[in-house]
């Protein structure tokens, strides 16, 4: 979805924003035969699936999502 790579301190950038993790966020939405993985970049170390799978597109509240300062989703579940 977005093209990101690994800097030489260990830091995440992607489309000239530096973050400080890359989390992989698991779990399973309602009435899901499988679970999803959501990969953030992310200056939040730690972001819930809920928050995730919200910020991913699926809420209709914009307070949902985070500012491209905050996260930014790079690659969707499966």
């Amino acid at each position: 979805m977005k093209t990101y790579s690994e800097m030489s301190d260990g830091t995440w950038q992607c489309d000239g924003h530096i973050y400080k993790y890359r989390l992989e966020i698991s779990g399973r939405l309602s009435n899901a035969v499988k679970d999803s993985t959501y990969i953030y970049l992310s200056n939040i170390e730690d972001i819930t699936f809920e928050q995730a799978w919200k910020a991913s597109g699926l809420s209709s509240n914009m307070d949902d999502y985070f500012d491209i300062d905050e996260a930014v989703l790079v690659e969707l579940p499966d």
